[in-house]
């Protein structure tokens, strides 16, 4: 049995074998979609990071030395292509340098007077475009040193060229505004330049000017090139130092040298600020771009000693590879995991497929054909398939990206197109997945090769035997497995299994945190383990509960037994006489609602969690600062648009000094604060009806009472540890109840005391991260304790410097942050939608959602198209009976609620099943996501429902289209089918 009988069997049974095509390239898309979903989040971060980056991250800085040479810049370009947009050089002296004074007709020796001043020499490829002209005019390119007019034989002819000693402009320049006004020079101005009299140079001022764009990326590291600088000597003198700009020219020809500071040294740098075009970068380029901009710089590096770099975009690119590479990983595994089930399906499609070639396969091994020949043939035949998948599966993987960019949880993330092109990696797991549906498709063939003619005709008689996972018992293995590997997770959590435990049974969000915060011991979704454990664990559910289902058949069997119709009875009858043959597709339907469940609630509970992590971090769905020097009218903060509450904070920090440590201090309105934030309330609960505590001790040096108020306080827990570690006796963290002080050093160079007693401990505040020490006080009680002290009174103003402002979910409109910036005392404002769009582009979270939600979309089309199928087949099967009953009186009715209720049998069931284990999955999950915190699993009812809905109406056109092909069936036409 060779290729061309497979061909002539292909031909034969196309339509069942293009079934199965579409099914397999389903597969092979969905196993190729994890790179090309990750790169699609990675893109839609590279776009918001790159289109709002101010334009030095868009710079690459190269300062050498030494000259470059022209080639470098084609290099350049050849190797970064698109990314390059512009290049400005600069040439710059790198240390002050010295000059002598100007004096025309006499020689210049190192015994001639010095200048006044001592110089920087600038010069800008683009001046014309960097510089704006306030007198005078921009300097030209006069003629350099070896050029025929800097030569003269005698004494005239130097005069009469103005050359030597009788030069009255060697190079021309100009000089900014701050520098005319401090050095007092103008345009005409001559002055000397040179370290060496061998060196002089007379530079001749020809206009004075200012910065074009004050705000240009030029003037951020060449501010002094327009104004000087003005540095200190010594305890009491300050010395003036002149910068002036020429033209490139110029400073080649003669600048260069006269910097020299030592004979044989350089005293110069010469800078190229390249722009980068953003837009060039995409995930599809990122690893290229990556790599030839790492190249470009390592090259450079070795080609010029002592050259520097800042690649700030290198930085960038360097942290979307990293994780792309964190986060594909995880999600082939999770793919992998998902796969199973599609393979599964397209086991019970195959098997299927094989029984409506039974009869001519026991025909075929009757005669003498070998099993081995017959498997073969099966081989061939699926081999054209899986070939056809393995080279479609990428493309259509981007097909469905595409769509899933509309509907799933990467829309949600960005409104940016996804990738265009495709990965190698997608390439490579579409055929591995085409090779894994190779194997599965082939391995039904064995048993089938192995019947004869009169097997079969006693299958066609007699349903199947029990299934081989039944007896022996996989079900139960597999739970234990997964309950194994589950307990191995909760151990590593706390290191004692009993207390994660109680835990999981009595605040699952408080065992979730620390879940997350063990990452690094756990492993997350990077350690297989954790994910097999899951999926071993959810696999033994659904055989357990396959192996309930005949028994829950029965039962129902018992009830419909008592209806005195016949369409119930014989609707139960039939699936409760083959109970394993429909288990198949029970098990395939309880598997497809366990995706969508889990995508849905794992989508649900990411954008819950992000926009209370992103409220927790701003403080508030908007903080606004503003400068402390008039109370905040909050009825008028209450009255702008879209605001349903705003309160007001005193917050209080310590000034930054290197060595010191760093507090913040928040005083917040306890009472009016917990009405307007809910979720603070339970946080500043244990500051609800406390006072300050006033104590009284004797200073025996003054001979004088003296008292020291101390404030109950929230603190967190690194101030605890460090203050305890400093302050309690056995270096212990501070403890509820405890007493303690803090040294907060103030703008003034003075430091204050703030005596506080512990009344809770809290690991992070809105506003405020894990990292940061700082108490939290009523309002009241910080005002008290700033005029406690008349020096901090002068220093601190107790008055309230932000406002919180409570908003609906959703991105502020432009008229609210208008009316929020013309308030009195703005500062500035911080959204807690900004934060909220960030954290819903992190990869992981939003890829291990996306990917569910696509297994759900494929399987549910593998389960229409098994189904289908298997209406095909069992409808030709038991065409007889139906015509049977056609002729007996049943009508179409009949028919349609005959098929409708034995469906119900099967999907009604299953879905219960299928929806509790999809919550038990996107619980199992959820922790990894190191996203959400302690925020519980949230199923959305609406989408829910919506899953639900698709797949019922998925289903019920396939019946309908079963009932209508059986209503037209008679029996003589039946009958003259079985002939044929």
């Amino acid at each position: 049995m060779n290729l061309s009988l497979a061909l002539r069997r292909a031909r034969r049974s196309w339509r069942q074998l293009a079934v199965l095509l579409i099914a397999i390239s389903l597969v092979t898309a969905f196993f190729a979609l994890p790179p090309l979903y990750v790169r699609a989040m990675v893109q839609a971060g590279i776009r918001f990071t790159l289109d709002s980056a101010p334009p030095e991250r868009l710079t690459l800085e190269l300062i050498n030395p030494q000259p470059f040479a022209p080639a470098d810049w084609t290099f350049i370009t050849s190797q970064l292509g698109d990314l390059v947009s512009s290049l400005t050089r600069i040439s710059r002296s790198a240390a002050a340098f010295g000059g002598f004074t100007y004096l025309y007709g006499e020689p210049t020796t190192e015994l001639t007077p010095r200048s006044e001043f001592t110089f920087h020499a600038y010069a800008f490829s683009d001046l014309e475009a960097r510089l704006h002209v306030v007198e005078g005019r921009l300097p030209r390119r006069l003629s350099p040193p070896d050029s025929p007019e800097r030569q003269a034989l005698t004494e005239e002819e130097r005069i009469d060229k103005g050359i030597g000693m009788y030069s009255t402009s060697d190079v021309e320049a100009v000089i900014g505004v701050e520098a005319a006004r401090q050095s007092g020079y103008g345009v005409g101005t001559r002055f000397a330049i040179g370290e060496f009299a061998a060196n002089r140079v007379v530079v001749h001022i020809v206009g004075i000017v200012e910065a074009a764009d004050p705000n240009d990326l030029v003037w951020q590291g060449n501010r002094r090139a327009l104004e000087g600088e003005l540095i200190e000597v010594g305890l009491t003198d300050r010395q003036y130092q002149l910068a002036f700009i020429v033209t490139e020219g110029a400073y080649s020809d003669w600048v260069a040298k006269a910097t020299q500071r030592v004979r044989s040294g350089e005293n110069n740098s010469y800078v190229w600020l390249i722009r980068l075009n953003g837009a060039a970068v995409t995930a599809d380029t990122l690893g290229t771009l990556r790599e030839r901009l790492k190249f470009v710089v390592d090259k450079l590096t070795a080609d010029y000693r002592g050259l520097l770099s800042a690649n700030p975009l290198l930085r960038e690119l360097d942290r979307y590879a990293d994780q792309v590479a964190r986060t594909e990983p995880p999600i082939i595994l999770l793919a992998g995991a998902v796969l199973l089930l599609m393979l599964y399906h397209l086991v019970a499609t195959v098997s299927l497929y094989l029984e409506t070639q039974a009869e001519e396969w026991a025909a075929l091994s009757s005669r003498g054909a070998s099993v081995w020949q017959l498997v073969r043939l099966q081989t061939l035949t699926m081999l054209l398939l899986c070939a056809i998948g393995a080279i479609t599966g990428a493309p259509l993987a981007l097909l469905l990206l595409q769509v899933l960019w509309r509907i799933s949880p990467l829309g949600a993330a960005t409104s940016e197109a996804p990738i265009a092109g495709i990965p190698a990696n997608a390439y490579l797991l579409s055929a591995l997945a085409a090779l894994a549906a190779l194997v599965m498709l082939s391995l039904p063939a064995f048993p089938a090769a192995r019947r004869s003619l009169a097997q079969f005709k006693q299958l066609v008689a007699r349903p199947p035997q029990r299934p081989l996972w039944r007896r022996y018992a996989l079900d139960i293995i597999l739970i234990t497995i997964g309950l194994g590997f589950i307990a191995r997770l909760l151990f590593f959590v706390e290191g004692d299994l009993g207390q994660t435990l109680n835990l999981l049974i009595n605040d699952p969000p408080a065992l979730i945190q620390q879940i997350v915060d063990g990452a690094t011991r756990t492993g997350g979704l990077a350690d297989p383990f954790n994910l097999l454990g899951a999926g071993l664990l959810l696999s033994g559910i659904a055989l357990l509960w396959l192996r309930i289902f005949p028994a829950l058949i029965r039962l129902i069997g018992l009830f419909s037994r008592r209806s005195n119709g016949l369409t119930a009875p014989l609707s139960v009858w039939t699936v409760e006489r083959d109970p394993s043959h429909y288990a198949q597709l029970v098990l395939l339907l309880i598997g497809t609602l366990a995706l969508g469940t889990a995508a849905l609630g794992l989508g649900n509970t990411r954008e819950i969690g992000a926009w209370a992590a992103a409220r927790a971090a701003t403080g508030g769905a908007i903080r606004v600062t503003l400068d402390g020097q008039q109370p905040p009218d909050l009825a008028t903060w209450r009255a702008l648009p879209e605001v349903r509450g705003a309160e007001s904070v005193l917050r209080v920090e310590s000034a930054r000094q290197a060595g010191t440590v760093s507090y913040t201090l928040l005083g917040v309105p306890l009472r009016s604060f917990t009405r307007t934030f809910s979720e603070i309330a339970r946080p500043i609960a244990p500051l609800q009806g406390q006072d300050i505590a006033l104590q009284r001790t004797f200073n025996r040096q003054t001979g004088r009472p003296v008292e020291t108020l101390i404030a109950p306080a929230i603190v967190s827990e690194r101030l605890a540890r460090e203050v305890g570690a400093a302050q309690r006796t056995d270096r212990q963290p501070l403890r509820v109840g405890d007493a303690a002080n803090i040294q907060i050093l103030l703008p003034n160079n003075t430091r204050w005391t703030v005596n506080f007693r512990v009344m809770g401990i809290l690991r992070e505040f809105p506003s405020l991260g894990a990292t940061e020490q700082f108490l939290i006080l009523d309002q009241g009680h910080l005002g008290r304790l700033i005029f406690a002290e008349p020096a901090t009174a002068l220093v601190v103003r107790p008055v309230p410097n932000e406002v919180w402002l409570d908003a609906p979910q959703g991105a502020p409109s432009e008229a609210l942050k208008a009316q929020i910036a013309a308030q009195a005392g703005y500062q500035g404002a911080f959204y807690a939608w900004d934060r909220y769009t960030d954290l819903l582009r992190e990869p992981l979270p939003a890829a291990v959602a996306g990917m569910l939600y696509a297994g759900f979309w494929v399987s549910l089309l593998l389960s229409l198209l098994d189904f289908g199928f298997y209406l095909a087949v069992t409808a030709r099967r038991r065409a007889l009976g139906f015509a049977v009953l056609r002729a007996l009186g049943w009508n179409a009715n009949n028919i349609w609620r005959l098929l409708a209720l034995e469906q119900a049998t099967l999907i009604v069931p299953a879905l219960a099943v299928g929806i509790g284990l999809g919550a038990l999955l996107a619980y199992v999950i959820l922790p990894f996501l190191t996203l959400f915190g302690g925020v519980a699993l949230s199923l959305p009812l609406s989408g829910v429902i919506g899953v639900v809905a698709a797949l019922l109406i998925g289903f019920s056109a396939l019946i309908g289209a079963a009932a209508w092909w059986l209503r037209r069936l008679e029996i003589n036409r039946v009958l003259r089918l079985g002939e044929e």
